[in-house]
């Protein structure tokens, strides 16, 4: 039984990938599957010797992902080191909807800048924030974190980016299933953060940064641009103010959620304070007071 939406394109990506598979026979009516516009620039026979040479890197082809459009579809497939390709199929709009182009890069493909690295103490980066801030604001869902930062961001005049307002951002195009979301806001809050100090600007990162690593990696960044590091860990030290908090608020950010989860957020409290250099400010006391704290903290 077929179990995907069937589509021109997605029939003609089928064909593909039975030629990357190594089918027998495979290729036998390439001129009547490939498009006039296509084989004027590569022959079906040497379309079909390149993908039957192609089979040696994927066969047997194992699809681990899918888009499909009536016109184009995009298969990310395996290659037997491990790595993953992308496959992209292209047909006419008219019947009987041949190829009309066909490509398969790497899932990052090559020629590009290299991405951020996790450690930015050998990066080649000029130390072009002196006298900025790379301030971050981090908790649990509920500890008052993103409510202290627009506060912050507010007086100081400085930026915030904020982990749920990107990732809503990112719900129409299916960000909701992401294998690993908060990797994601973190590379995205990493680059923004790197835009702003090479203009010599500060920032403000709300983001719940559990994880070691993502510490270590913002404090070696805010070191190698020359900038000031600033973290404000936010706490609601009464679990029933949290709770309350946490499901009954409602921000408005567009394609997120309002309320959370209190089980899940009980759990992740284990990875909190930070040591070091963090401020651990408790907003259960007065919001004035917890503001005056942080701005006394950033500027400090």
């Amino acid at each position: 039984m077929h179990r995907f939406a069937a589509s021109p394109a997605l029939a003609r990506l089928e064909w593909i990938l039975d030629g990357l598979d190594g089918k027998p026979g495979w290729g036998a009516d390439a001129s009547d599957v490939l498009a006039a516009a296509f084989t004027a620039v590569v022959t079906p026979e040497r379309y079909v010797e390149v993908t039957r040479g192609r089979a040696a890197r994927y066969a047997p082809v194992v699809v681990v992902g899918l888009d499909v459009g009536e016109t184009t579809a995009r298969a990310r497939i395996l290659r037997r080191d491990g790595t993953v390709d992308v496959v992209t199929c292209v047909v006419e709009t008219a019947r009987p909807h041949r190829i009309a182009t066909t490509w398969v890069e790497g899932l990052v493909p090559a020629g590009l800048t290299p991405g951020l690295p996790v450690d930015f103490t050998d990066h080649d980066l000029p130390s072009a924030a002196t006298g900025a801030r790379l301030v971050v604001f981090s908790g649990v869902p509920g500890s008052g974190k993103s409510t202290l930062a627009d506060a912050a961001g507010a007086e100081l005049g400085i930026p915030v980016f904020a982990t749920d307002w990107l990732l809503g951002a990112l719900t129409p195009f299916g960000g909701r299933h992401f294998e690993d979301p908060l990797a994601m806001a973190e590379e995205m809050l990493t680059t923004l953060a790197l835009r702003q100090l090479l203009a010599g600007q500060s920032v403000i990162l709300d983001h719940p940064t559990e994880l070691v690593t993502t510490r270590e990696r913002w404090r070696s960044l805010a070191r190698r641009a020359g900038a000031e590091f600033r973290v404000v860990v936010c706490r609601c030290s009464d679990p029933q103010v949290h709770r309350a908090r946490l499901e009954g608020r409602g921000r408005g950010i567009p394609g997120w959620h309002d309320s959370g989860d209190w089980s899940d957020v009980r759990q992740r409290l284990a990875s909190f304070p930070w040591h070091g250099e963090a401020l651990t400010v408790d907003t259960v006391q007065p919001h004035e007071l917890a503001l005056a704290a942080v701005l006394r903290h950033i500027i400090a």
